[in-house]
């Protein structure tokens, strides 16, 4: 038995439910745009409403934090690479800045923002699902995908967000190449949209432009009736040329202010060396309490069934002269456009495998889940089982990760309708009541919680240093790097004294960042400097872990500044008087 039967028509009503954009029959009767735009807006709303109650109020201080700090430096009239170290690109710092700029420097700015792009990126995901499954089908894998941006709510404020959005809108404005012609206006936009993406991560839009590359060239060559090199290169010429439009720009504007080997250093020269041996994670390991984990291995045979299902049955069709049913070249289009996305992205991945490092891969594998399951029927029965079994997983670990984040957020007392109640009824902690009556960037317009110790340590600096005053923030020993706290230079709104304020294994216990750090110190004179053992008992399996025995910057630092007071593991040191020289 075949494993994908041709001529089949249960899988192809998506016929008669495509949206005018990507419609085969345009002489077909359209609807009103009215009552296009109608269920976009309530999934836009009720994503924006469930996401909102399901926020953590913990601000993330390392990935969230660094996210927060580079913006506060951009709105000051920092360059990215310049002045501070960045392994993003501009586009998420510089939105926020002008975010921060109009509406204040608050998290709040931030947080509504980010809720923005995700109950975008769950409206993109009902849009694209709907023309190629059934309504309700297209409605669960929404809810799936605002349940799993749940799920790593860590991710709060990166560019990953973004990035995950501009990802789909990218490969759905080329996906009709499959079946027809793409006129120059919607390639250009697919160019640009990628150009964006690599604006805000440099390696993701370059990896996106690649993946619309190889998905046109699939298309012509093994789906459309033109298979030549011109068609080809006129498909592509229009792409390539958007992307230069929108990066090359703000490349000219960069390198007019800005030397070109310090975003080399930041994106390719550290990277090369150190992100592997310092990031590495072996795979997770998997029990019933962290099943979600799961996730990580599930989805390879998803990508591999979705891709081996797309190209199975185009060529069984090809060489059974069998004609194909109006839909099968859109859905099978559909399964090699994402799937190929979801590889990619999971190869992007592979350094840590985690979930939220996999989280640009979950979201497409579950645009190809949706259409496997619509399109069941038209597959041999092993792979009806087998693909009812994707389904069953992937239901059983979103329901594992929503559960987990759930229990975090109760345990730790994160959770927002847990503030909105305590509000009502005023059953909140003393420190808590207290915390949310200070006015401070994390308290304005909504109460966001950091630790109490770092609650402390905030309000410390707050008040026994001025606002124009530089502060750093570090570790108590910088001759081993895990991470570090970013969220206290924005929570108090104190400019970081160093450019390598952002800490990654390889850079801060190197002697050479050391001994910059140290003359950077020096001209800035912070009176105070916070140093935080949190990470201290970190230990992962990689060079994160090893120390470096460089303490030049430790050496310094308890030289010229002497311990003030402490909150838990957060010290703080003020500067020696006679030290001002030094």
């Amino acid at each position: 038995m075949s494993s994908v039967r041709g001529g089949r028509k249960e899988g192809t009503a998506l016929d008669t439910r495509s949206f005018h954009m990507d419609d085969p029959h345009p002489d077909r009767p359209r609807e009103p745009l009215r009552r296009t735009l109608f269920p976009l807006a309530i999934v836009f709303l009720l994503s924006y409403l469930i996401l909102f109650l399901g926020m953590s109020r913990e601000p993330n201080v390392y990935d969230e934090g660094l996210v927060l700090t580079a913006a506060m430096r951009v709105a000051a009239g920092q360059i990215p690479h310049r002045d501070f170290y960045a392994n993003y690109g501009p586009a998420q710092f510089y939105i926020l800045a002008g975010l921060f700029k109009t509406f204040g420097e608050y998290l709040l700015v931030e947080r509504l923002y980010d809720l923005l792009i995700k109950a975008l990126l769950a409206t993109a995901v009902y849009a694209i699902v709907l023309p190629y499954c059934h309504k309700f089908i297209a409605a669960m894998t929404s809810a799936a995908a605002v349940l799993w941006i749940i799920c790593v709510n860590g991710l709060a404020g990166t560019p990953v967000i973004p990035v995950s959005l501009l990802n789909l809108l990218a490969l759905a404005l080329v996906l009709p190449v499959f079946w027809r012609g793409v006129s120059t206006t919607r390639l250009l936009a697919a160019g640009a949209v990628a150009g964006m993406a690599a604006l805000f991560r440099y390696d993701t839009g370059v990896a996106l432009l690649g993946i619309q590359t190889c998905v046109i060239a699939v298309a012509i060559f093994f789906w459309r009736a033109e298979k030549n090199l011109r068609v080809l290169l006129s498909t592509l010429v229009p792409c390539f040329a958007a992307f230069a439009g929108v990066v090359l720009p703000f490349a000219l504007c960069y390198l007019s202010v800005a030397p070109l080997h310090a975003i080399v250093y930041d994106i390719l020269l550290y990277p090369a060396k150190f992100y592997h041996r310092g990031r590495n994670l072996p795979l997770p390991a998997i029990s019933l309490k962290y099943f979600q984990n799961f996730e990580v291995y599930l989805l390879i045979p998803l990508i591999a069934v979705a891709l081996y299902v797309a190209v199975a049955g185009r060529f069984r069709s090809r060489q059974l002269g069998v004609d194909e049913t109006p839909g099968e070249p859109r859905w099978q289009g559909f399964l090699v456009t994402f799937g190929l996305l979801a590889l990619v992205m999971y190869f992007k991945g592979i350094v840590r495998m985690e979930i939220p490092q996999m989280y640009l891969c979950i979201i497409p594998s579950l645009l190809l889940i949706a259409v496997l399951f619509e399109q069941r029927m038209a597959f041999s029965r092993f792979l009806r089982i087998s693909v009812m079994g994707l389904v069953s997983l992937s239901v059983l670990t979103v329901t594992f990760a929503i559960l987990h984040e759930i229990k975090r957020l109760q345990v730790y007392h994160f959770s927002v309708p847990e503030r909105l109640v305590e509000s009502l009824t005023g059953t909140a902690s003393d420190i808590e009541v207290e915390w949310c009556q200070t006015s401070n960037a994390l308290t304005r317009g909504f109460c966001f919680l950091a630790d109490d110790e770092r609650i402390e340590a905030i309000e410390f600096i707050d008040s026994h240093t001025a606002p124009g005053q530089r502060l750093y923030v570090g570790l108590p020993n910088h001759d081993r790097i895990f991470a570090n706290d970013n969220l206290t230079y924005f929570a108090t709104q104190r400019l970081p004294a160093t450019m390598w304020s952002h800490f990654d294994p390889g850079l801060q216990n190197s002697y050479a960042i050391q001994a910059q750090m140290v003359r950077e110190l020096q001209a800035a004179a912070p009176p105070y400097i916070v140093l935080d053992a949190e990470w201290d008992t970190t230990r992962e399996p990689n060079d994160s872990a090893i120390s470096t025995g460089v303490r030049l910057l430790d050496d310094y630092l308890h030289k010229t500044y002497q311990p003030t007071t402490s909150f838990g593991t957060i010290s703080i040191y003020q500067r020696i008087p006679s030290s001002s020289t030094q």
